[in-house]
């Protein structure tokens, strides 16, 4: 296949242009400049006869029209995604989630590939204390990120409807892995246990969350679009649920040294901080496809690879 992937120079967007090439597809990258480190998680693949790298701008409509051209596949991973920023300052979420989609599927009903994944998060549903949410689920999200994923998904779903554009929406729960973005909470959880230096933890880390290793997520995509049905939502997820605290505690055990954990309040850093997320993934289970990894293996697995690439972290 000839796949678009847009957020190519992404955690996750890259992971699945890497392993897409290894499945020798094509790969047209699409994703808006970036730091040389972000750019870097590329460089295995840059200079492959099946990659062709475009750089532009969602939000742009004029750096968007063409880009579905002579594509079989889109995959559709751009998106800014720090929940804390998205307080701090909405509105580049709105570009980039909302009007980033809209030109998108502008482009793709223009062209017409065969199938377009648009890659959402659980963080849509908001917090659950007991059980877990369906794609049946009604939607609560509880800050700008989420609200405009949230958005998004809802555009998607109109497009379906109205233009008969054969999309699917996957919602996963949270990843971690290799060259994940050092701001995020298990890279800096790892970097700091390295380091010997106090963990920061938001609230009393008793919030919860389910967690997957990204190379599964991608698998689970490339299932999807194989054996998905446009139209439809899929819940992506391990099922390995902890809490933060618990994480760390799995990170000091293959790191190999504890460290003191610093509590920060989290009423004024992330308010509307939801306790707990868990989605069922029984409807994508039932396609075919199962997680590879486990929590442990995964973990080893990254906390091993951060041991061997201080450069990405280092600084």
């Amino acid at each position: 296949m000839r796949i678009l992937v847009t957020g190519v120079y992404g955690f996750i967007g890259s992971t699945f242009a890497k392993m897409a090439i290894e499945l020798d597809h094509q790969v047209v990258g699409f994703s808006r400049y970036s730091s040389v480190k972000n750019m870097q998680r590329l460089n295995s693949i840059v200079e492959h006869r099946n990659f062709t790298m475009i750089n532009g701008d969602l939000s742009n409509p004029n750096e968007t029209s063409e880009i579905c051209e002579d594509v079989d596949v889109v995959v559709n991973f751009a998106a800014k995604s720090f929940v804390n920023h998205s307080i701090l300052d909405p509105r580049p979420f709105i570009d980039s989630n909302i009007i980033g989609t809209f030109n998108l599927l502008e482009s793709f009903k223009k062209y017409k590939p065969k199938r377009l994944i648009h890659v959402g998060t659980d963080e849509v549903y908001g917090s659950i204390l007991k059980g877990s949410h369906t794609e049946d689920s009604p939607l609560n999200p509880g800050n700008p990120y989420s609200s405009s994923k949230a958005s998004a998904d809802m555009l998607c779903l109109s497009y379906f409807n109205t233009y008969d554009v054969p999309v699917i929406i996957t919602r996963c729960e949270n990843n971690f892995g290799p060259f994940q973005h050092q701001q995020k909470a298990v890279p800096v959880w790892i970097k700091k246990t390295l380091n010997q230096q106090p963990i920061p933890l938001y609230g009393d880390g008793q919030h919860i969350r389910q967690w997957l290793h990204v190379q599964d997520h991608c698998f689970a995509i490339f299932h999807l679009i194989d054996h998905g049905q446009s139209g439809e939502i899929y819940n992506i997820a391990a099922n390995q649920e902890r809490t933060n605290r618990e994480i760390v505690e799995l990170i000091f055990e293959y790191v190999g040294n504890r460290c003191p954990i610093d509590f920060i309040p989290d009423e004024e850093v992330r308010p509307g901080h939801d306790r707990r997320y868990s989605i069922d993934s029984s409807k994508l289970r039932a396609l075919g496809w199962e997680p590879r990894h486990t929590i442990d293996s995964g973990f080893k697995h990254t906390v091993d690879w951060f041991k061997l690439n201080a450069w990405w972290w280092f600084k």
